[in-house]
Parts: structure tokens; C-alpha cells; sequence
């Protein structure tokens, strides 16, 4: 009877020891889990979680080189669409650049920075006159269908928008910054985003 009850409370001490255990781990998640959103970066734009990672793009630059996911994976990158031939495409240019320049002081992000701008319609010498005017900047484009693929890939609707997408190291989409706002404010987002990268890239595969 002595050895029976050993047993009994033998059993209890276990699932209590492994309760507590439960709990202890579950605790510790949860401040894991509550520090990262702590240290989440506050932006004016759309901060996206976890981070998105696009299909295989097939694109080329105003010289006919091939821009797939590999290149898009490499660095930081910023990436808006745009008609080259009509004020909206040349204001995504333009943002495009702004958010460059206003990042000067900023060595190590200004160094792995590329802008992207994917045209909209197939001009070749428009493109390549417009990609002349800063070494960082890549002027893409592709047949109507990849283009097209590629917008409802990102989340982007049929009108064109001087949006842009803000794509980290390893080719993540981790932010979106809106027509809305203006270069001063998307650089210090930028900014931001590159500080917290190691925070914004744990939730990746």
C-alpha cells in the first residue's frame, strides 16, 4: 500500500514538474514575442508582416540584361512602377531619387541601396535615357503579361501610383510607402528599416 502511494505521488510530482515546465517555456516565448514587437520599427508608411516574398520574377534592364529575384535579393532595394512618357511614371523617378539622396549620410545603406522603377509601357530609349541619370537607378521592364503578374504579386492594383516598395536583404517586401508621403519622411523610414533589419528578417524562412 506504502509502495503504491510512492508510485501515485511519484506520477503527480512529473506532471507537476513538466507543468511547470510548460509554463516557464510559454513565459519566456511570450516576452520573446513581446520584444520583438517592442522593437519593431514605427514608420508613416505600411510596415508589412511577416515579410512577403515574390514568385520568380523575369525582368530586364534599359540594356537588356536580365533582373530576376536574385538581384532583387541582393541589398536594399526600392522599387515603384510608372509610364516613363506620362508625369506619374516621371514622378516615381523622382521620389525614387529624393529618398537616395536624402540618405547620403548613411554609408552602409547608401551602399546597398538600388532604386528600381519597372516601366509600365515598352519605350527602350526613354528608358535608357532615364536610367543614365544615377548609377543606383535600374530601369525595368518585361513583356504585359510579367508586369502584370508581378502588380498582383505585390498588391498593386491596375492604375498607376508613384508608390514605393521597400524590399530588404534576401529579396523581403517589408514596407510599402505611400504616394501620400513626402521624401523627408520616407528616408527617415528608410532609415528606420535598415536599423531594425536583423528585428524585420526574424519572422523569415
Amino acid at each position: 500500500m506504502f509502495l503504491r502511494n510512492r508510485h501515485r505521488l511519484r506520477i503527480r510530482l512529473i506532471l507537476m514538474l513538466g507543468a511547470i515546465a510548460l509554463f516557464v517555456l510559454a513565459y519566456q516565448w511570450g516576452n520573446q514575442y513581446k520584444q520583438r514587437n517592442t522593437d519593431l520599427p514605427v514608420i508613416g508608411g505600411l510596415l508589412i508582416r511577416p515579410p512577403a516574398s515574390l514568385p520568380e520574377i523575369e525582368l530586364r534592364d534599359a540594356l537588356g540584361r536580365p533582373f530576376g529575384q536574385e538581384d532583387l535579393s541582393e541589398g536594399w532595394t526600392l522599387l515603384a512602377f510608372g509610364d516613363l512618357s506620362r508625369a506619374s511614371g516621371q514622378l516615381s523617378v523622382q521620389r525614387l531619387i529624393d529618398v537616395y539622396n536624402r540618405v547620403a549620410d548613411q554609408g552602409a545603406l547608401r551602399k546597398q541601396l538600388r532604386l528600381a522603377l519597372v516601366a509600365t509601357r515598352d519605350d527602350p530609349g526613354l528608358a535608357r535615357d532615364f536610367a543614365g541619370l544615377l548609377p543606383a537607378l535600374k530601369i525595368l521592364g518585361g513583356d504585359a503579361e510579367q508586369i502584370d503578374r508581378l502588380r498582383a504579386d505585390i498588391g498593386l492594383g491596375g492604375e498607376d501610383t508613384p508608390a514605393i516598395f521597400v524590399f530588404a536583404p534576401g529579396g523581403y517586401l517589408i514596407a510599402f510607402l505611400p504616394e501620400t508621403e513626402g521624401g523627408a519622411a520616407m528616408a527617415e523610414d528608410l532609415k528606420a528599416l535598415h536599423a531594425s533589419e536583423h528585428v524585420l528578417l526574424s519572422e523569415t524562412p
